[in-house]
């Protein structure tokens, strides 16, 4: 098989001062603009875009261990697990020991101090009126707060508006983590044989992350054969066929932590494709770059929606939830839903320099297999700009 590899395995330079300033600077923007005087932010994303820092995201993810006090102006304040602090030097953040109250029995007690300590800061940095907008907060903590004064409002709002635009720096790092993209999906691709099983998949995918400097995978949806439909399964201990079509969405936390939910489906071994397998991979191909077109500045959601190619019949019973959603940090905003569903965002206007993943799936409900396919795309005056332009399956095409 020829190489598809683009670009170096190694790590281009990256104005990390700059990425965090820039996505400070909009994160606040926001806020001004919402309203907001003071965002506390446990969600691991919102933390890393508002101060850069990140340690074991997965467990922080499950934890309240960490969190971040971020003015409208000024510095924000980072309250760290005690024993990371020294990771996050560097920052600029002023970086505070956090208080937790998880794996204590007196939970109401330890998250009191909490309450104190966040009350305290938010003093510190002028916050007036006791009103604070939170993205998620444990049970103890929020109940700890609400007794302390604080008036809790949701930050989405003001996030969400923040991240939908890339700054320079992002999109030179989602461009970066593109090629690690492509490594991945060549390796993978390599390792498809009859006698392979979809965890060794999954494996090979992990390797070439973690070897090329990404994080972590988001899920494991590596599934061949008869796992390939319905949607939504994930890597078992089954060993591919001769004949079977394989899909992969790699859902990869890339470096820095950016977002990648690119898809591909491989016909493993020799056997020509059935009609089948190749109506369904036609007509995802099909519909994917049709769709792709429509990631353009000044297109509103509800726009797209309707101009869209639409899916025959029989693969809509199964279709994916959304044709798009943006991506950075994690999945983001703004969502566009199929024709005839609920549209999460239909008064959005696409614009320069959001990324976006197109994508759908294709199975037939009692059939036995399915097709994934996705790409991700920066939003650019000349239309989508691919982000990991990953070849299609020649032999479905066929």
């Amino acid at each position: 098989m020829n190489d598809r590899r683009t670009g170096d395995r190694g790590t281009s330079p990256i104005d990390r001062a700059g990425l965090r300033a820039g996505r400070l600077a909009r994160l606040q923007d926001a806020m001004q603009a919402q309203g907001v005087e003071a965002c506390l932010l446990f969600n691991e994303p919102n933390i890393r875009y508002a101060t850069g820092a990140s340690s074991m995201p997965i467990w922080s993810n499950t934890t309240f261990v960490r969190c971040a006090l971020v003015p409208a102006s000024g510095r924000p304040i980072l309250f760290e697990h005690p024993n990371s602090m020294h990771l996050f030097r560097g920052l600029a953040a002023e970086v505070r020991p956090m208080h937790s109250w998880e794996f204590y029995d007196d939970t109401q007690a330890h998250a009191a101090i909490f309450a104190r300590e966040t009350v305290a800061a938010m003093r510190e940095l002028g916050v007036a009126g006791g009103r604070l907008a939170v993205d998620r907060l444990g049970t103890p903590g929020y109940l700890a707060l609400e007794r302390a004064g604080i008036a809790m409002v949701d930050s989405a709002p003001a996030t969400s508006a923040a991240r939908e635009i890339k700054t320079p720096e992002e999109i030179a790092l989602f461009e970066l983590n593109g090629g690690i993209l492509m490594h991945m999906l060549t390796d993978f691709e390599g390792a498809i044989a009859p006698g392979v099983r979809e965890r060794d998949l999954l494996a090979v995918l992990t390797g070439t992350l973690l070897r090329g400097g990404g994080e972590h995978l988001a899920t494991s949806t590596v599934c061949s054969g008869p796992n390939t439909n319905p949607w939504r399964a994930q890597a078992t201990d089954r060993a591919l066929a001769d004949g079977d079509l394989v899909y992969v969405d790699t859902d990869t936390v890339g470096l820095e932590g950016y977002f990648f939910c690119v898809s591909r489906t491989f016909l493993c071994g020799g056997r020509p494709a059935s009609r089948a397998q190749r109506e369904a991979y036609r007509t995802a191909y099909d519909w994917l770059l049709a769709a792709r077109e429509l990631a353009r500045p000044g297109l509103a959601c509800r726009d797209i929606a309707a101009r869209a190619p639409r899916l025959p019949a029989r693969f809509m019973p199964q279709r994916y939830e959304v044709m798009m959603h943006g991506a950075g940090l994690e999945e983001e905003s703004p969502s566009v839903a199929y024709p005839g569903d609920p549209q999460p965002n239909e008064d959005r206007v696409l614009r320069e320099n959001m990324v976006l993943v197109v994508e759908l799936y294709c199975g037939e409900i009692g059939g036995r297999d399915g097709v994934k396919l996705g790409d991700q795309v920066v939003v650019t005056p000349q239309g989508p700009k691919l982000l990991v332009p990953y070849p299609y399956c020649d032999a479905l095409l066929r």
